[in-house]
């Protein structure tokens, strides 16, 4: 845990959550004692991203370094540019996608630690899959609930 780490672009480990995007952890649980995560994201143009989610203890920050990123918070759009920044705390229903014709990439940055078991995890669910969306949604659901994401409503 106490040592120092410098990665050069495109390092760390880099796995497909959804076809076409990719998500490399830059630094994770083992390097922080489970604090903090920090990842980098790369989505392709007129990616639909993740579905409305929102998260008990998860605190989510994102940087966005190229591209444009939409965030829907609380229902509410916005469009954030590279050199833009969105927070989402904890209890807020938010998702992201890209919608224009560039691929976009961002820095995110999840409190507490451990976030990206699920980014491995759900690589493993989606690889053991035919099809995506899976036909049975169970198994997804009860992977998102492990790593504190849930459907709305939010409390």
């Amino acid at each position: 845990m106490n040592d120092a780490r410098v990665l050069g672009p495109g390092d760390g480990l880099t796995l497909a959550p959804a076809p076409e995007a990719s998500f490399t952890l830059k630094t994770g649980t083992d390097e922080t004692n489970s604090v903090w995560t920090l990842f980098e994201y790369t989505v392709p143009p007129r990616f639909a991203g993740p579905p409305p989610h929102w998260h008990k203890a998860t605190d989510e920050g994102f940087f966005i370094l190229e591209g444009t990123v939409r965030f829907e918070v609380n229902g509410e759009t916005a469009d954030v540019e590279a050199g833009g920044y969105a927070r989402v705390p904890p209890g807020v229903v938010h998702r992201f996608s890209n919608p224009t014709d560039e691929a976009a990439r961002f820095l995110g940055i999840a409190i507490p630690g451990g976030f990206e078991r699920y980014f491995v995890e759900l690589s493993e669910l989606m690889a053991s899959e035919p099809s995506w969306p899976p036909a049975d949604m169970g198994p997804l659901l009860a992977l998102m609930a492990r790593h504190d994401t849930f459907p709305p409503p939010a409390p």
